[in-house]
C-alpha cells in the first residue's frame, strides 16, 4: 500500500541521516492518486466468445446465456445469479435486476439476448424439474455461485485465446464503454447501471476519450 510504501523510505532516510554527513531532508511524501481505468473487450471479442458456444445442451446454453445476459444487460454477478424466471418480462421486454442495498432497476431485454434466454429456458425446463427459481443454475441444480461465474467466464476467454485477465466484470465494463461510445449519455448510462452516483460513471468517459483519440490519431489527416 501507499502507507508503506511511504513507511519505507521514510526509514530509509532516517537510517541514511544517521550513517552519513550529508543529510536528506524530507518532511513529507505525497502520492499521486492515479484513475483506475477497467478492462474492457471489443465488439469482436465479445461475440466472438458468445457465439464459441451452442445451445447443444444445458450447461453448454447456460453458459452461451450467462456471457449474453452479462454484456446485454451490464449487470453484476451478485445481480446475475439473483435473477428469478419471475423477473422476466417477455411481453413488455425487461429484466428486473436488484444490485447493491436490494435496489432494483429495470433494464430492456435485446432482441439477440431474448433468443438466448427463450432456448435456455427450453432447456432448463427440461434439465430440472423440481420449483427451483433463479434463472441460472448449476449442474448440481442448485443457486449459481458467483465463483462459479467466474470460472466460467475465465475459462470461455481463454479458450477463444481472449485476454487472460477476463472476469465477469469486464463484460459490464465493455457494455458500458461500447454505450458511450455509441452516443449513450451519462445520466441514461448511470440508470442503467445502477449507479447511485454519476461519478462512478464518469470512469467510462476517460476509456471513450482514450478511444477518440486513438481514431483521431489513426484517421484524421492533420492528427
Amino acid at each position: 500500500t501507499k502507507q508503506r510504501v511511504m513507511s519505507s523510505i521514510m526509514q530509509y532516510l532516517d537510517w541514511h541521516n544517521n550513517n552519513y554527513k550529508t543529510k536528506i531532508d524530507i518532511k513529507r511524501i505525497d502520492f499521486k492518486t492515479g484513475i483506475y481505468l477497467p478492462d474492457t473487450l471489443s465488439v469482436n471479442e465479445i461475440t466472438l466468445l458468445i457465439d464459441s458456444l451452442f445451445h447443444s445442451n444445458f450447461i453448454e446454453s447456460r453458459n452461451k446465456t450467462i456471457l449474453d445476459f452479462m454484456y446485454s444487460t451490464a449487470c453484476r454477478v451478485s445481480e446475475l445469479c439473483e435473477v428469478k424466471i419471475s423477473d422476466i418480462d417477455f411481453e413488455d421486454d425487461y429484466i428486473k435486476l436488484t444490485g447493491k442495498d436490494n435496489k432494483q432497476r429495470l433494464v430492456p431485454i435485446g432482441t439477440e439476448l431474448k433468443v438466448n434466454l427463450f432456448k435456455y429456458i427450453k432447456l432448463r425446463s427440461d434439465f430440472v424439474k423440481n420449483n427451483i427459481s433463479y434463472l441460472f443454475i448449476s449442474k448440481n441444480k442448485n443457486k449459481l455461485e458467483r465463483t462459479s461465474v467466474y470460472r466460467v467466464v475465465k475459462n470461455i476467454a481463454l479458450n477463444n485465446n481472449v485476454k487472460n485477465n477476463v472476469h465477469p466484470h469486464t463484460l459490464r465494463h465493455s457494455a458500458a464503454t461500447h454505450m458511450l461510445e455509441s452516443g449513450c449519455d451519462l445520466r441514461t448510462l448511470q440508470e442503467f447501471l445502477g449507479h447511485s452516483s454519476v461519478s462512478t460513471t464518469k470512469i467510462y468517459t476517460k476509456l471513450t476519450k482514450e478511444f477518440l483519440s486513438e481514431i483521431f490519431q489513426e484517421s484524421h489527416p492533420r492528427a
